[in-house]
């Protein structure tokens, strides 16, 4: 597939755009430096992480078996815009000459979605209007019909970003269900995390397959779940190998079966995972295992109904990485209970032979109030989003 950015003509390479929850695209960019040229946060576009040179092959393993990303598209075209409304002719003209007629089969139904960022004399409904009426008119200059649209259940979506000056489009490979929904949950917390936030988190605790992990604060089961997925190297796609929007427009349908076959053959079903999760509530517990079934990995994971605070010495002594997202926040019982969850979970780590900490925290300035009792520290503190709630994803270690 050819890229149709004028600044980069004559270059025939595949690109994409990768999405992802915004703080974590370094995560994500090193997860895929092998496939191609990456850049983190492109054009300043937090949550993005574009991707040159990648082949089709490796781009279907991508999708299929990485945990870090929501979205990607295959960049069709990248251009400077002004912020005024009159850039919308330029984005129609982009749309209109590119070679988009040539790759798709615009008989099938499509949509347009449009994401904009920063100051504009237009929305974002604006741009993916003009994108629409490029295609409808390209198709009807072309071959003579009137592509249909269909905004909810369409076989072709474009994607395009807006950010400041900034104007990305391109063919959609997911659809409109973002990738941190694996299709296990069965049961959901109220202040449950995304699988991404989950994996970041996993990695900045240097979690292994030979890893002894504790979750004690498992709530869902996002983060033991996401583990055990590692461990027996289950791809993230597992639960959604059908529903991929690019299957529906007839892209790579028969790479992608061939691909989906050889690295489900790398799943390791048998393996033994050493991963305990806890909780105070049964009911959370009960849905944690009732998640874990359903994500097929209820084998690979010890659930306890425990407080944190009353968690066996025999148990704390085997674990090598704490891994947890505690409560916070009003629905969690407000600022006392935060507070009093952080020092159960420090004395829980301190009694523990593990060497590391990671938790996710919006209240920074609290968990340093509290851990300043303690002795170890925090070596790592990564600002990101869990959705619109701005969070630091905080690595704790002991003093060696």
């Amino acid at each position: 597939m050819v890229c149709d950015n004028k600044e980069d003509e004559g270059n025939y390479t595949l690109k994409v755009m990768f999405s992802t929850e915004r703080g974590i695209e370094p995560f994500l960019a090193r997860s895929i430096s092998g496939a191609g040229k990456v850049y983190p946060a492109p054009f300043s576009f937090k949550g993005r992480v574009l991707v040159e040179d990648i082949s089709e092959l490796s781009l279907l393993r991508l999708i299929y078996r990485n945990p870090l990303y929501h979205k990607a598209y295959i960049v069709m075209g990248n251009i400077s815009i002004s912020k005024e409304r009159e850039c919308l002719y330029d984005i129609y003209q982009r749309v209109l000459e590119s070679h988009i007629f040539d790759i798709l089969d615009f008989r099938l139904p499509f949509a347009v979605k449009t994401t904009r960022k920063g100051n504009h004399h237009f929305t974002s409904e604006d741009v993916s209007a003009y994108i629409g009426a490029a295609i409808i008119d390209g198709c009807r200059k072309r071959f003579g019909f009137r592509a249909p649209v269909d905004l909810k259940n369409p076989s072709i979506i474009l994607s395009a970003d807006v950010i400041n000056d900034r104007f990305i489009w391109g063919v959609e490979l997911i659809g409109y269900e973002s990738m941190h929904k694996r299709r296990w949950h069965v049961f959901y917390h109220r202040a449950g995390i995304k699988t991404t936030l989950a994996n970041a988190m996993l990695i900045l605790g240097g979690y292994s397959p030979f890893s002894v992990l504790l979750d004690p604060m498992c709530g869902s089961g996002t983060i033991p779940i996401e583990a055990a997925h590692r461990c027996i190297n289950l791809p993230a796609a597992y639960f959604r190998k059908e529903e991929f929007i690019f299957l529906k427009a007839g892209l790579f349908k028969d790479l992608w079966f061939d691909v989906v076959e050889e690295e489900n053959r790398l799943i390791q079903w048998s393996k033994n995972c050493f991963i305990f999760a806890s909780d105070r509530s049964s009911k959370s517990v009960q849905g944690a295992l009732s998640n874990a079934k359903r994500a097929l990995v209820s084998d690979k994971i010890s659930f306890l109904n425990c407080d944190v605070k009353d968690l066996e010495n025999s148990l704390l002594s085997k674990i090598d990485i704490i891994v947890t997202n505690p409560p916070y926040g009003i629905r969690m019982g407000g600022l006392n209970k935060a507070k009093e969850s952080l020092i159960s979970l420090f004395n829980a780590f301190e009694e523990s032979c593990a060497k590391t900490l990671v938790i996710i925290h919006p209240n920074v300035p609290l968990v340093f109030e509290v851990l300043a009792k303690y002795s170890f520290v925090v070596d790592k503190k990564i600002e990101a989003y869990n959705g619109n709630l701005r969070v630091a994803l905080l690595r704790l270690i002991k003093p060696f």
